[in-house]
């Protein structure tokens, strides 16, 4: 590895057309940071972003990242390709002869690396590129693609019952085929059952619906056939994923896509079931939402989580895990020919017992676990209904803190402009002729003085600037909880594993999983929520909800409430 080198990174666009490229300049960024980090290389500061051409000279950030390099901030330069540098003679002789004095010692790509003794080369550079342009966009599209696939956008496009949206190339999405879609789900549906086979449905699909594959300018519009059936059973992209392969590093993953899934990921691992020896394995990446989150409240370990899948043999009723097996270990029933088999998908979290192997904790099932939480969740819920009285309030709150507030900075506005007065006033008596012989102040006393005044403008100017903003990020904090307190449960009860996340981890700390009982230190703003409403169940648990007065009572009980729940 080389040493003593430090790198700058430079990007720059290959046009003026800015919407064009965008995402060109950080495409090449992110591959230049990757590889960077791959090649242990030091990097001085934060990329460069060069927005002009490189036809004409005057480039401002290319002769910053220059200059600074004259300067000694860095030795060594890493770019996308040597034409992101230069493109014109004067910026490509001072680039030369930096490189040719060692003040530049190496100009490093993806490609290869220039050292001094290739500064001959960039005179030449120009007139070489049509030799080498194939290879060069070979790169570039894998670049784009890699970069595409990354953003969340399968660059094949979807299959059928999805459209490619979009007219520029590089920037098109995915969106349902409000034509095909439903019709592909019913296809779903139709296999998921148990009792269809694949050549049933693809009978039905083409002659009771008439469904034909999208038509272009020369292929598409035509009947699904066998193997497109089974394409579809198998496709990834359905559940929400599909699959990638690293150009750089040749790993292969499962990336989630920003296209709306037609079915669950259970849904997909069924079919996968019911396809048997046609069935697709796939890699294990499946993802749980509180993992990180939680400890042994035994032995303080982490928690962690695994997957449990099973199917029940229809013909001799044995329960198996199916994962790598085509047939029941028992009997040898083939599992593609099983009648609507029942399949079993189990999540538990459980210990991982690092710190204590003797560790007697047990393991929770997800669906207890949830459950637990949704409890907890119940107990800080506010009615939709109630949290416009929480926002009225607070926007009420903030009227009345605004004309408090703009008396007050009268107040300090006053006292400020005394202060500076007193300053100024003190500086010219110092310097008077009556304080020659400082029969008025003598250095000491006046450097006292000043310095007490400088002190306490320093105060009231930190005090007009600071009240108000606190008070309105106390207001907006509050505006936030209430809205989380109304909202949360509902969003936690949807299938995104982020929300759930963030939801489970946003209420409290310290969370710990003890006897199968989910503990959680609430933070302050939630758990005095939760007391307050705790407080109007109570006083409402002898009303009945049918009497007159009922809804009434309980609103003014929960307005009456809100105050309370406003920062100190």
């Amino acid at each position: 590895m080389e040493t003593n080198l430090k790198y700058f990174i430079y990007a720059r666009k290959s046009s003026e057309d800015s919407q064009r490229q965008i995402a060109s300049v950080q495409d090449q960024i992110n591959a230049l940071a990757t590889m960077a980090v791959r090649e242990s290389l030091s990097v001085a500061r934060l990329p460069f972003k060069e927005e002009r051409s490189a036809k004409d000279p005057g480039r401002p950030i290319f002769n910053d990242v220059l200059d600074r390099i004259q300067a000694g901030e860095a030795n060594a330069l890493l770019c996308w390709d040597i034409d992101r540098l230069s493109r014109n003679p004067i910026d490509n002789g001072r680039l030369q002869w930096m490189l040719q004095k060692s003040v530049i010692k190496v100009i490093k790509t993806p490609g290869r690396a220039y050292y001094p003794e290739d500064a001959g080369l960039l005179m030449s550079i120009e007139g070489g590129r049509a030799t080498d342009y194939v290879m060069r966009l070979s790169k570039n599209v894998k670049r784009g693609l890699n970069s595409k696939a990354m953003r969340g956008w399968r660059p094949s496009g979807g299959p059928i019952g999805y459209l490619n949206v979009g007219i520029e190339k590089g920037s098109k999405t995915i969106a349902i085929d409000p034509e095909r879609f439903e019709l592909v789900r019913k296809m779903w549906d139709l296999f998921l059952t148990g009792t269809y086979a694949v050549s049933k449905i693809r009978e039905i699909a083409i002659n009771d619906w008439h469904l034909t594959t999208l038509p272009h300018r020369k292929i598409g519009g035509k009947a699904l056939s066998m193997s497109h059936m089974y394409n579809i059973f198998n496709d990834t992209f359905y559940y929400g994923c599909y699959p990638w392969t690293d150009p750089e590093s040749g790993e292969r993953k499962l990336i989630k896509g920003n296209h709306q899934p037609m079915i669950t990921e259970l849904e997909y691992r069924r079919a996968q079931v019911l396809l048997g020896k046609r069935g697709k394995p796939q890699p294990h990446t499946r993802e749980f939402a509180f993992t990180g989150l939680m400890r042994c409240g035994e032995c303080d370990s982490s928690i962690t989580a695994e997957e449990k899948n099973q199917i029940i043999c229809t013909a001799c009723k044995h329960k198996f895990a199916y994962e790598n097996k085509t047939t029941c270990p028992k009997c040898a029933a083939d599992i593609s020919e099983m009648s609507n088999p029942t399949i079993l998908n189990y999540v538990y979290y459980h210990c991982t017992k690092k710190k204590d192997r003797d560790c007697s904790q047990k393991t929770v099932r997800l669906d207890d676990l949830e459950k637990q939480f949704n409890a907890i969740l119940g107990d800080l819920t506010i009615d939709e209904d109630y949290l416009k009285l929480a926002i009225d309030y607070l926007n009420d709150k903030g009227r009345e803190s605004g004309s408090e507030e703009k008396a007050m900075q009268v107040s300090l506005q006053s006292a400020y402009n005394n202060c500076e007065t007193r300053l100024s006033n003190l500086s010219r008596e110092f310097t008077s002729p009556l304080n020659s012989k400082y029969d008025l102040y003598t250095p000491e006393e006046f450097k006292k003085q000043k310095m007490e005044l400088m002190t306490e403008r320093e105060r009231l100017a930190k005090e007009m600037g600071g009240t108000s903003e606190k008070f309105d990020r106390d207001l907006e904090t509050t505006e936030r909880v209430f809205v989380f307190c109304t909202f949360a449960q509902k969003h936690f009860n949807t299938p995104d594993l982020q929300k759930k996340r963030t939801i489970f981890g946003t209420i409290g700390s310290n969370l710990t999983l003890k006897d199968r009982k989910l503990s959680i230190e609430r933070l302050h703003p939630y758990l005095l929520i939760e007391n307050e409403l705790k407080n109007q169940r109570s006083l409402l648990e002898g009303l009945e909800p049918e009497k007159e007065g009922y809804a009434e009572r309980k609103e003014a009980a929960f307005a009456a409430s809100i105050p309370d729940w406003l920062p100190e």
